[in-house]
């Protein structure tokens, strides 16, 4: 099921400018492809387990989506190593 709607709150637009610009250019074709497919980078554990990851390089990408209203809400992008704590 797609998601309808992608949510980027001012948090994580503001965190994508601090990314390297390599990871720049490649978020809007991960943000379609998250679009089109919602749970392609798959559900975290534990904890965390109303979250999905999707991972571009070294950098994870981490979100929820709402089936009911197939809304995809970008939580957090940051380097792997500091992404889950």
């Amino acid at each position: 099921m797609p998601a309808k709607q992608l949510i980027l709150p001012q948090s994580v637009q503001k965190r994508v400018q601090k990314l390297p610009k390599r990871i720049q250019k490649r978020l809007p074709n991960a943000f379609i492809l998250l679009q089109q497919n919602p749970i392609a980078g798959g559900k975290l554990r534990g904890q965390l387990e109303e979250y999905y990851k999707y991972r571009l390089g070294d950098y994870r990408i981490i979100y929820t989506f709402d089936i009911k209203t197939s809304t995809l809400k970008v939580v957090n992008i940051e380097h792997r190593q500091g992404v889950y704590k």
